[in-house]
């Protein structure tokens, strides 16, 4: 069977969840496994001949990323097909759950078959820098949600996901955050004494947002706050604005962190601050079904 993967990533953290669910997908030779990313180039993707369509995406502020929602008002969706979600974000609040709403709706409108929806735990690349031992604790719960989903998308168990109104508000309200790209980046300023104009933001923007004007890097207003710009700079030469106090700059070793066996994935026990309070209980939802499933 053929399955297809539609993503779009910012900063490479999704691309690097596909890579997985297809990965998990393969080594159990349950389907063919074909990615494909959507920029603001990309052209509506016919998925007639896909047994299964996975949809993957970051949630920005309780909110699928814009241009995610606007391939997914476009793109067809066909009745009686398989259809997955698996979105993911740097922290596991419940609030997050209503970034898939009008997906789930679009889907049962047309009679697609919503098995499940998976969110999944990855770095923040803006807020602040996750250790890497925090990232090998995330990644050993993903790895248990990668199997849940295996397990259930081989076994057809279709997971009937409930709606929260009050999520549904706060996901409206904070859909101001997408006023903030257009907004934010007329303050985008490049320190031009550390940028060694190597055009990595201009060539990497999946907007294309960014230009060259007069000899001068210039920021329109197409601007989706993926932060990839400025998170692969190489030289940290670019300043976001009015959330210059929230930047990370340096890609994380994903790859390398994931196949790092001396790291424990032990973060979260010696650190109660309120934020990290968040996870517990979530990871605590992945192992019990987990060990349902499986012993």
């Amino acid at each position: 069977m053929k399955a297809i993967i539609i993503y779009f990533t910012g900063t490479y953290n999704t691309l690097f969840l596909a890579n997985k669910i297809k990965n998990k997908l393969v080594e159990h030779n349950l389907y063919e496994v074909e990615l494909f990313s959507i920029d603001i180039n990309s052209s509506l993707k016919n998925i007639q001949n896909y047994d299964l369509v996975i949809f993957s995406y970051p949630i920005y502020a309780f909110n699928m990323p814009r241009i995610f929602e606007k391939y997914i008002k476009k793109i067809k969706i066909l009745p009686g097909k398989k259809y997955i979600i698996a979105k993911q974000s740097g922290e596991p609040l419940g609030l997050n759950n209503s970034s898939s709403y009008k997906l789930i709706n679009k889907i049962k409108r047309n009679k697609g078959i919503l098995l499940n929806e998976y969110h999944f735990l990855l770095p923040y690349n803006i807020h602040f820098r996750y250790e890497d031992n925090f990232i090998k604790e995330l990644f050993n719960y993903n790895d248990k949600l990668l199997s849940i989903l295996y397990y259930e998308l081989s076994n057809n168990i279709i997971t009937k996901i409930k709606k929260n109104y009050f999520y549904s508000f706060n996901s409206f309200i904070f859909k101001i955050q997408r006023l903030g790209g257009p907004i934010n980046s007329i303050f985008y300023k490049v320190d031009y004494k550390k940028c060694i104009k190597c055009n990595l933001c201009i060539n990497n923007c999946p907007t294309k947002n960014i230009e060259i004007i007069s000899n001068k890097i210039k920021f329109h207003k197409n601007c989706e706050m993926c932060m990839r710009c400025s998170f692969f700079c190489p030289t940290n030469a670019i300043s976001i604005g009015m959330l210059e106090g929230w930047k990370v700059n340096g890609k994380y070793e994903l790859e390398k962190i994931y196949n790092d066996n001396t790291l424990k994935g032990d973060f979260l026990k010696n650190h109660n601050s309120k934020f990290y309070k968040l996870f517990p209980k979530k990871i605590k939802k992945i192992n019990d079904l987990y060990d349902y499933y499986f012993k």
